[in-house]
């Protein structure tokens, strides 16, 4: 039976990637000083949300698909 979890932990460090990625721009780091900008920290939490919740979804599903397939003979 396919797993889902090799595709939904590069998904979630691809969205958690790009989250970094928003809030070290919005925050300016890149330009060699920090502004606290809390859309950039609302960012932030969204990607380590989503990352965690995506990670747990395919396990749930994973399991799932494992109690509800067929017996194997």
């Amino acid at each position: 039976m396919k797993s889902i979890r090799p595709l939904a932990t590069v998904a979630a460090v691809l969205v958690f990637g790009i989250c970094v990625y928003v809030f070290l721009l919005g925050n300016e780091v890149f330009d060699g000083h920090f502004k606290n900008d809390p859309f950039a920290w609302y960012f932030l939490a969204k990607g380590i949300f989503c990352a965690v919740s995506l990670i747990a979804s395919s396990r749930i599903l994973d399991t799932l698909l494992e109690r509800l397939a067929p017996p194997k003979n």
